[in-house]
C-alpha cells in the first residue's frame, strides 16, 4: 500500500551504522562484542521471559532468530517451539549460543553463520513459521525480514527507554580522558522510536500487535567490592578515574538482604508481531 510518510527511510536513517551497513571483518572486535553482549544478556535473563511471553507461539512452530547474538532469545524461545535456527554473521556470538544452549539443557537449536544482507528467503535460508529479530540488523529492513516467515514475524527493541549504551554511558561518564567516551549514546527522541517500526509494518499491509514490557539488567554480588570489580570490566576507566566510576555506579547498587549488593539498571522493551497471512477486509 502507498504510504503517506516514508517510514522505511526514516527507520534506516535513525539506525546506527552497524545496524544498517555491512560491517568489515574484525575478529578481535567481534570477540569483544560477543563477550560483552553475552554478559549483558546474562544480566537480563530475569526480564527476557516478558518478551518471550508476549509472542503467540505454537509448540509446533519452527523459528528463525535473525541476528541472534549470544542467544538471549534463542534459548528461551527454543523451550516454547519445535526448533530454532539461530542465525548471525559472527562466529564468536554463535559459540556463545551453543554454550548457553548446553547450559540450559536445550537441544533443538541449530546455529547458522550468515550475514543478513546476504540471506535470501527460500534460497540460502529456509522459511520458518516464525522469524524474530531483536536489537539487530534486521530491524533496518522489516520488509525483507518478513519474507523469512510463513506464519508470523516479530521484532524486539527498546521502547522510549535507555538502550545498553545509554545505561552504561552514565556509569562510565568522565572515566576516561580520551575525547571519545566508551559508550557514546545519542539522545532518545520519542518521535523516532518504536512508532516507526509499527507504521512500517502497518504500511506493508499487516496488522501490527504491540506489547510494552518491563526490562532491566540485574546481578547479585557478595560485596560492593565484587560488584565494582566486575562492572568496571564492562567499560574503560583511567587509573586516576576509579573514584569517578565508583560514584557513578553507586546509585545502581543496593543492599540485597543477603549480605551483598544487587546491581540493577531499569529500562523498557517493546515487542511487535504481525501475522503474515492476516485476514483482509479491503
Amino acid at each position: 500500500m502507498d504510504s503517506l510518510i516514508n517510514w522505511e527511510a526514516i527507520n534506516k536513517l535513525s539506525m546506527p551504522p552497524m545496524m544498517r551497513e555491512r560491517q568489515k571483518p574484525d575478529p578481535e572486535g567481534e570477540q569483544r562484542f560477543a563477550d560483552f553482549y553475552n554478559r549483558m544478556a546474562a544480566m537480563e535473563t530475569g526480564f527476557t521471559p516478558n518478551q518471550v511471553e508476549a509472542l503467540p507461539l505454537l509448540p509446533e512452530d519452527t523459528l528463525l532468530d535473525m541476528g541472534c547474538g549470544p542467544g538471549r532469545l534463542s534459548v528461551p524461545l527454543a523451550k516454547r517451539v519445535a526448533r530454532v535456527t539461530a542465525l548471525d554473521v559472527s562466529d564468536a556470538v554463535l559459540r556463545h549460543v551453543e554454550e548457553n544452549a548446553r547450559a540450559a539443557g536445550v537441544k533443538n537449536i541449530t546455529t547458522r553463520k550468515l550475514d543478513f544482507h546476504d540471506a535470501v528467503a527460500g534460497e540460502n535460508v529456509e522459511k520458518h513459521d516464525v522469524v524474530i529479530c531483536s536489537r539487530s540488523v534486521g530491524l533496518a529492513n522489516l520488509r525483507k525480514l518478513s519474507t523469512f516467515a510463513e506464519r508470523m514475524a516479530a521484532v524486539v527493541s527498546f521502547a522510549n527507554a535507555p538502550t545498553i549504551p545509554h545505561l552504561l554511558s552514565g556509569i562510565f561518564k568522565d572515566t576516561v580522558s580520551a575525547a571519545k567516551p566508551p559508550f557514546p549514546a545519542p539522545g532518545i527522541d520519542r518521535k523516532i522510536n518504536y512508532n516507526v517500526m509499527f507504521n512500517i509494518v502497518y504500511d506493508m499491509g499487516y496488522e501490527p500487535n504491540i506489547r510494552i514490557v518491563e526490562d532491566g539488567f540485574r546481578k547479585d554480588y557478595a560485596s560492593m567490592e565484587e560488584a565494582e570489580a566486575d562492572i568496571i570490566t564492562l567499560g574503560k576507566v583511567d587509573d586516576d578515574k576509579t573514584d569517578v566510576f565508583k560514584k557513578n555506579l553507586a546509585p545502581f547498587l543496593t543492599p540485597n538482604g543477603k549480605g551483598g549488593v544487587t546491581f540493577f539498571m531499569e529500562t523498557r522493551t517493546c515487542v511487535i508481531w504481525w501475522l503474515i497471512h492476516n485476514r483482509k477486509f479491503f
